[in-house]
């Protein structure tokens, strides 16, 4: 990943994710992320009661796609497709660290809390603040 994009996902605390759900139909939700560099792995928390749950706890691992960059006033956007899946127990003081280092108000544990990752397989960023018509970068050579 180059360090710009690196740069650009650390500015974010909101992205939007989609999962595909059990009968295939995607979901998507607003959440909040926090990340690590190497490897690029993304780690979220969600409520047992919330949609996207259903595809979590119904199969190790579900299709998905991330978007970062959604505001008009800042022309950089970053989608990443990859998978989403339960954290592992070997996983949880990563996702301690990491994500209730960004958000300590969440740290408040209950028992309706899931704690997931997604792992991205593809991505592509675009920078329409770059002179002209922006910089694109991906993960896939094909894509200009």
């Amino acid at each position: 990943m180059p360090p710009e994009v690196l740069e650009y996902i650390k500015t974010q605390r909101v992205g939007v994710l989609a999962v595909e759900m059990l009968d295939g139909s995607p979901h998507g939700a607003t959440v909040h992320f926090a990340h690590t560099d190497e490897p690029l792995v993304f780690f979220f928390e969600t409520n047992r009661e919330y949609r996207k749950t259903e595809a979590l706890l119904g199969r190790d691992t579900s299709r998905a796609t991330f978007v970062l960059g959604v505001d008009e006033k800042e022309p950089k956007t970053l989608q990443l497709d990859g998978q989403v899946r339960i954290i592992k127990p070997e996983e949880r003081g990563t996702f301690d660290q990491t994500y209730f280092g960004k958000f300590p108000a969440k740290k408040e544990k209950n028992k309706d809390q899931v704690l997931f990752v997604f792992v991205p397989t593809w991505w592509h960023y675009t920078d329409f603040t770059k002179p002209k018509d922006g910089r694109i970068l991906s993960s896939d050579s094909k894509v200009k």
